[in-house]
């Protein structure tokens, strides 16, 4: 039982060194030595190690089913070469996670983010739902998973199940919708990966049209009666922690412009930075800080091993000749992209459904889908992928978002997995790809 400590720490401490290693590499303007990537590269298969040797229980059956799933996907395993060939980029959630945890520990000490926690906590019950989904979405367009655990302090320590439920389903639709617009998310990496630059304005766009749409329909089907439209007093908890978010999510869109990195790369970027700037500000918060980072840092890992696996089969199976006719068969070898934009975010949400990691469903589609496409079609097809994702996490008892939510609320994964999330992410995953094919449809000529 001693060395756990100690391998937790080892965990943190290779953490920080890969991340330290990979995050100048990664921002070079010129292609970094092979040597030095081979390097990182090698950190940071040393931490995944270490960090599978940590993973929950919950983890452990995701990961044993992402090999099962990976068996059935790759007509043979991969050997060392073609692993490594093909998980360097995956080198980027070495610099993103860290990032995020760094985020999540500074955003623990900001008096905006207790004071919304607080007016949460005052919400009348029946305005609860909205508030809880707003505030989730909100929180979680930085904060992600890490939302649920300030949320559910929000709630009074004797709630009945039935008030933890409907509390537990309103932060998952809030935090997953905030994928659709958020930069800070694993998905919108993904989407970096395979799309031509100049997409995520667009995407951001779209994302916010449609979690505005999602957060009226669900929300006023979920509240009470009389309820159903507190549009305002749902707001008003978010008004501390408002401007800090649009500050941040202006940055890094500053910065993408004017250096012409990905959104994915000026986040890694931007928020270290942004982050040292809240410490010089407020230096009393910097020990805080570093020791709430530690202590995340210490606890997580689950995710990246997860994404690393899941986004390593996913891009082997996308160069397979198995997979490449499977999808040319389905959907032709130019494939309309009315029909991407459909297809996309429905498989996706029905692969998670059935315990499918998004990635594993949505990186082959969106390599397929992408080939070719101009930045208009893009920045549509990033959203569908986007889409999927959102709901496949909303609703999938494989999804890291279901496992934490049910233990911070103290709630079965099944009871969120089937409930009334079920029906309403399947009908985002459907209603939202009918809307971005109208909208891709209309549009066209403005852009093009």
């Amino acid at each position: 039982m001693r060395s756990l400590p100690s391998l937790g720490m080892l965990k943190v401490w290779l953490a920080i060194s890969c991340w330290a290693v990979s995050l100048p590499l990664l921002l070079m303007p010129s292609p970094a030595p092979a040597a030095a990537m081979n390097f990182a590269g090698l950190l940071f298969v040393v931490f995944l190690g270490v960090a599978f040797l940590r993973l929950s229980k919950q983890s452990y059956i995701i990961v044993a089913a992402l090999f099962v799933i990976g068996g059935l996907v790759l007509p043979d395993w991969p050997d060392w070469e073609q692993i490594k060939q093909t998980g360097s980029f995956v080198l980027i959630f070495a610099c993103l996670m860290p990032t995020l945890t760094l985020v999540r520990a500074t955003a623990m000490t900001m008096p905006s983010v207790s004071r919304t926690q607080e007016r949460l906590a005052a919400l009348p019950p029946k305005y609860s739902a909205s508030g809880l989904q707003l505030a989730s979405q909100i929180l979680g367009g930085v904060m992600n998973i890490g939302t649920f655990a300030l949320v559910s302090a929000a709630l009074p320590a004797k709630a009945s199940e039935e008030r933890r439920k409907l509390a537990a389903e309103a932060a998952l639709r809030g935090m997953n919708a905030a994928v659709l617009w958020s930069p800070f998310f694993i998905a919108f990496a993904v989407a970096g990966i395979y799309l031509p630059a100049g997409f995520a304005p667009g995407a951001i766009s779209l994302g916010v049209l449609l979690a505005i749409l999602f957060f009226i329909i669900s929300s006023a089907i979920a509240a009470p009666s009389g309820a159903r439209f507190a549009i305002w007093q749902s707001l008003q908890p978010l008004a501390p922690v408002a401007s800090r978010l649009f500050f941040a999510v202006f940055c890094v869109i500053l910065l993408s412009f004017a250096t012409g990195l990905t959104a994915l790369y000026a986040i890694i970027a931007t928020m270290p930075l942004l982050c040292g700037l809240q410490m010089v500000r407020r230096r009393e918060t910097a020990k805080t800080i570093m020791a709430n980072f530690m202590a995340l840092q210490k606890n997580s890992g689950d995710d990246l091993v997860i994404i690393s696996l899941s986004m390593l089969i996913a891009s082997l199976a996308s160069q397979t000749d198995y997979m490449i006719t499977i999808l040319t068969g389905v959907f032709g070898s130019a494939p309309d992209i009315q029909i991407m934009l459909f297809a996309l975010p429905v498989i996706v949400w029905l692969g998670s459904v059935l315990g499918v990691h998004p990635v594993i469903s949505s990186a082959p589609l969106l390599a397929f889908f992408s080939v070719g496409v101009s930045v208009y079609d893009a920045m549509f097809l990033a959203q569908a992928h986007m889409l999927g994702w959102c709901t496949g996490t909303m609703t999938s008892y494989a999804s890291l978002s279901v496992v934490t939510v049910s233990q911070q609320f103290r709630l079965r994964a099944g009871q969120l997995s089937f409930g009334v999330n079920f029906l309403a992410s399947g009908a985002l995953a459907i209603g939202g790809g009918i809307v971005l094919g109208l909208l891709n449809r209309l549009l066209a000529g403005f852009f093009i």
